[in-house]
Formats: C-alpha cells, structure tokens, sequence
C-alpha cells in the first residue's frame, strides 16, 4: 500500500514516462500532476538567466525575434511561479523526465532555488532500469566525478563483477531507418577504433557536446586526427540507427584508406571486436565498458573518471591520442569494476512490472538519493 512519506509534485509528462513515474513513486508517497507549471510575473534575481539557460538548450526555437522574446518571458513566469509555489511548498519534491531544457527546466530550477528537493527521471542505457537522479541526468547528474567514492562504496557493499551480468542484456538499438550497403573491404579483424555516431541535434552533443556538438563537427575531427593512426589501424565509424539524416556522403568524400563506414554490422559485434571506442558522450560509450573496452569521451559525461574513461576535449589532443593507440588508450580495471558495480547495482533501480509496485529492495534506492548527501559522498 502506498505510504505518506513523500509528497510528489510531477510536470506530466507522456503517458508511457508518466505510467514509468507512477510506477515507481506511487509506493513511496502521494503524486500531484501538473500539465504546466504555475505563471507568476513577480520576478526574482535569477529569474532571467534561468529563463534564457533554458531557453538557449531548447531543442526547438522560435524564428522571429518577437517569438523568441515571447518565449523567454513565458519561461520567467513560469521560473517566478514555481519557486513561488516551491517556496510555498518546500516539503514537496518536484519530478520531471529528462528536464535538461525548456519548460521543464524552469520548473526544476524554480523548485531548487526555493529550497525543495527535486527528482529527475530517465531512461537507462540498461534494459528493465530508470534513471532517478536527484540533480539532474546525463552530464547534470549527482555522481562524483572521481574515483575515491566507488571503491569505497565497492569495499563496503560491492559484489564482486556484478556488473557482467548486465553484458548479456546489452542490445543494438533497432533502426528507424533502415541503411543499406555492402560490408566494409577492411576486416574487423583489423585494429581499429569504432566510433558510434549520435542522432544530429541529441541533448547531449547540442548541451554537452563541448567542441563537438555536431555530428558534421564529429566526423571532421576523427577523420583529421585519424591520419595520425599507425599504419594498419583503422576508425570504423556508424550512423545512428535513428538519425534522420545520413552522413555516408560526408564520410566517403573525405577518400581516406583508414576511415570505413560501417552501417551494416550489429553495433556491438563492433564493439566487441574493437580496441576501442571513441564517442562524444554516446550511451554506447557506457555500454562498451562492460565489454572490457577502453572509452574515450570528447564531450562532456558522467562517466569521464581518471582510471574508467578517458577524457579528450579538444581536437588537438585526439590526434595525440591516436598518434600511439596501442598505448594510450587503456583503463584500471579495479576502477572500472568499482564504478560499473555501483551502476549495476545502486545507480539504475529495476523497474516493476507494469502496473506493479516498485519491489521494496529498489524503493529503498529511490529513499536513499531522496535522504540527500551521504558519508560516502553520492547524491549531493
């Protein structure tokens, strides 16, 4: 039976989201579902640059200056009305799905400006988990960034290789567009770096991508740096199976013998058969750890620690990087394992059956994040 414990305000979002939220929280406390935030026009010091913070990750904008002019003042209201509500209100928890940009964010700033707790949901890159992050998700999430908080927590409940049995439910995405073409001349068999491209315009290259925050840009600087591989080393880059533009032009214009598209073969056969895999903040990037690869990262993500990732910002330092792969791509196993069996096992909590309760042992995930700052140094 649900308990009184919590009190959730959620913005609604579709009714999948919504029945994943529901779900999930409705053990834990009563949920209060708004379709938009409250308006109020009373503004506060932050109110414009929460407005425009959101406005400027916005996937969709307007096109006309008196639009844009008209949407960030919707977005100010909307800012001034929850924290004023949230201000009312600071026993409540504001939820979300995703809230990296637009109404959506105000809505979560305005909640933790006024001092309530708030709790940001999304998919998991793990089939049968959510994401429930008390700050925010991706890049925004709560985890630390450094290594010392996993080993410890990996000492004190960690199962040894916990997270290999996550490797067998890691599946290729289906695609929504079906490519065609022939199977690349140059074998797998080859050394190669595999380089998973994302959907043109994702959230994560438009707001995290750093330097690459295009795919055009992506696919320009691993093909300049790629000149700087050791002969007989091969990029094996591939268009995401949802993207709705196709870049096999762009990428076959470039004529180098050591770049090879490769749409055709299962995603992870290609990682499984790789040295490595570069991407800018791709969850395949993540997947491909417990393949036992190394990762570079060239955008900004959670997962970028000293010892489970490498991080590789700048297009000057990818051609350095790939200038002795053999070497200079690697990673601490004892690090990898601490972090991956903290996500495994704590970070993305098993969702119920539909219509069913969260069983109480991943309830007590979700209580835990909600408690806030722990010794160990997780949900800050």
């Amino acid at each position: 039976m649900p308990s009184s414990d919590f009190r959730f305000v959620c913005l609604d979002p579709r009714k999948s989201k919504r029945a994943t939220i529901i779900s999930t929280l409705q053990s834990l406390g009563s949920i209060k579902w708004k379709k938009l935030p409250p308006i109020r026009v009373k503004g506060y010091p932050e109110t414009s640059v929460r407005a425009k913070t959101a406005f400027d990750a916005a996937t969709k904008k307007p096109t006309t200056r008196w639009m844009t002019a008209a949407k960030i003042a919707l977005l100010q209201m909307q800012y001034n009305g929850s924290r004023s509500f949230f201000e009312d209100n600071r026993d409540a928890i504001a939820v979300c799905w995703n809230g990296l940009n637009g109404t959506r964010r105000v809505f979560m700033d305005g909640a933790r400006d006024a001092g309530a707790r708030t709790l940001y949901f999304e998919l998991s890159p793990f089939s049968g988990r959510i994401t429930i992050d008390p700050r925010g998700v991706n890049h925004a999430n709560s985890l630390p960034r450094e290594i010392g908080p996993y080993k410890a927590w990996a000492k004190k409940y960690g199962a040894a290789d916990s997270w290999r049995e996550i490797r067998s439910t890691i599946q290729a995405r289906k695609p929504s567009i079906q490519r065609t073409g022939a199977i690349p001349g140059r074998p797998m068999t080859e050394p190669f770096i595999f380089v998973p491209l994302q959907v043109p315009g994702d959230s994560q290259l438009r707001i995290f991508g750093g330097k690459f925050r295009t795919v055009e840009a992506t696919i320009a600087a691993v093909i300049d740096a790629a000149r700087n591989l050791p002969l007989g080393w091969h990029l094996r880059l591939k268009e995401h199976p949802s993207s709705p533009i196709q870049f096999g032009d762009l990428i076959t214009k470039y004529d180098k013998s050591n770049i090879v598209l490769d749409n055709i073969t299962d995603t992870f056969d290609q990682v499984a058969a790789s040295r490595a895999v570069m991407t800018v903040n791709s969850s395949v990037g993540l997947e491909a750890m417990f393949f036992q690869k190394p990762v570079v990262a060239l955008g900004e993500c959670f997962w970028t620690i000293p010892g489970v990732a490498t991080h590789c910002p700048t297009v000057e330092g990818l051609g350095r990087l790939l200038n002795d792969p053999e070497n200079s791509l690697s990673f601490d196993p004892e690090s990898r394992d601490a972090f991956l069996s903290f996500l495994a096992q704590e970070y993305y909590p098993k969702l119920p059956s539909t219509g069913e309760y969260m069983e109480t042992e991943e309830l007590a995930k979700v209580r835990t994040r909600l408690a806030g700052p722990n010794l160990l140094g997780f949900w800050k």
